[in-house]
């Protein structure tokens, strides 16, 4: 009798010790989680910053001052002579397929499929989340009205050293970098309230 019973108390340990961890096997996808503190940001892409609100002049014009930016083009630039003959000098067959030049000329080379939104392009060259991160968490206005809040879900304000990351003796057409003056150059902030 004593077996029985004790085996009847092993069962009935083991059934406690093994229950929270299966109701959470069963329930835990249904648990409320915070959104986004379970998604990944992904990368969106220029329109879909644009179309949110950086190209209106009270929004300051964002999209327009990207567009007449050298990093506009920095994909398309990877198709010109002088780029191929870069390149051929470097061994590469084709600059717009090559990892040493996407990397700079690119927004998200190297990141993972699943990190990249569905209207994403590389070639848009350097848009905005080259610099910024990936927006899909701080895209909406609500996030982007208040700074802490849209850094807390992702926004990167950029500095000397992500500049650097590209802008660096590692180019095979690089100039010397004088931060200020190009920051000056592609500068787009949203203008102050009147």
């Amino acid at each position: 009798m004593t077996k029985l019973i004790r085996g009847f108390w092993a069962l009935g340990l083991g059934l406690v010790l093994a229950l929270p961890m299966a109701l959470l096997l069963v329930f835990g996808p249904m648990l409320p989680v915070d959104a986004q503190e379970a998604a990944k940001p992904q990368y969106i892409g220029v329109q879909s910053c644009a179309k949110i609100c950086h190209k209106t002049a009270k929004q300051g014009q964002q999209l327009k001052i990207w567009e007449g930016s050298k990093h506009a083009t920095a994909y398309v630039t990877l198709a010109t002579p002088a780029a191929k003959e870069i390149a051929a000098k470097m061994k590469i067959a084709d600059p717009q397929k090559a990892d040493e030049c996407l990397v700079c000329h690119t927004t998200a080379h190297g990141v993972a499929a699943e990190l990249k939104g569905a209207k994403f392009s590389h070639e848009e060259g350097v848009g905005c989340e080259a610099c910024h991160g990936p927006g899909s968490l701080y895209k909406k206005r609500t996030v982007m009205k208040n700074r802490e809040k849209a850094i807390a879900a992702g926004l990167v304000i950029p500095d000397k050293d992500a500049c650097l990351a590209c802008h660096n003796e590692k180019s095979p057409t690089y100039k010397a970098f004088d931060y200020d003056a190009r920051m000056k150059d592609i500068a787009h902030a949203k203008p102050a309230a009147k």
